[in-house]
């Protein structure tokens, strides 16, 4: 099940962790908000993505991304391309809890990992003129989650993607008058997509990094993502 899943991620890395303290002279949670990554994504056809990460001043960061993947509907097959921009905040649990008062014994939180969350916006669009977008392609997106682990070295990511997601259905309508057009169009989903995403970054060095994620979704395929990322 999804939870056991959880628990090898977050076993692992703190078994590795403690074998690997300060092989970069990090400080454990000194996780990366400025990068550059680029990964390979494997649903129902491969695709890929691509995101920037920018840290601004303070706790605050931006993201930019593009994935495209391949989509298979009925005997169809398109191109999807997803275009995201959010603004995200992070905090170390320590800074965000402080110190726990219980009677008289005070309690100063650690910063075991960094809680995050990011929203903006996303558009999607679809390949080929014999599929139409009904309504706004632009839509909310909003990514909430934890970073742990050792910036040495393993790092782990559990995060919730809760945004509606752009799909392709049969309204019945017809959306073109050419006999060789499919009779089905694009659309936003109707309720938000509750996407469960795992994964597991390790440090190669100060700069390089690899991926591996996982992410589940209710209205989409899984997806399985693996990458290499330049840090700064």
């Amino acid at each position: 099940s999804m939870k056991h899943l959880l628990l090898i991620p977050v076993i692992f890395i703190s078994l590795y962790s403690y074998g690997e303290e300060g092989r970069l002279n990090r400080e454990s949670n000194d996780y990366k908000y400025t990068s550059l990554g680029v990964h390979v994504t494997e649903t129902e056809d491969s695709g890929f993505a691509i995101n920037l990460s920018v840290a601004l001043p303070g706790s605050f960061y931006v993201v930019l991304e593009r994935k495209a993947e391949g989509i298979d509907y009925k005997a169809e097959s398109y191109d999807k391309v997803v275009d995201s921009l959010r603004l995200g905040a992070h905090k170390g649990i320590g800074d965000l809890i402080g110190t726990v008062s219980a009677d008289k014994l005070k309690i100063k939180v650690k910063n075991l990992f960094d809680v995050f969350a990011e929203v903006g916006i996303k558009t999607s669009d679809f390949d080929g003129e014999r599929l139409d977008f009904e309504g706004d392609d632009t839509h909310a997106s909003f990514v909430a989650g934890i970073r742990f682990g050792d910036s040495n070295g393993l790092e782990g990511k559990i995060f919730i993607d809760a945004s509606k997601e752009a799909i392709v259905s049969d309204t019945g309508n017809p959306v073109c008058l050419s006999l060789d057009c499919p009779p089905y169009d694009a659309q936003l989903s109707d309720d938000a997509d509750k996407k469960l995403g795992i994964g597991i970054l390790y440090n190669i060095n100060h700069r390089s990094a690899i991926m591996i994620e996982a992410t589940t979704s209710d209205v989409l395929d899984n997806v399985f993502k693996i990458g290499y990322q330049l840090n700064f």
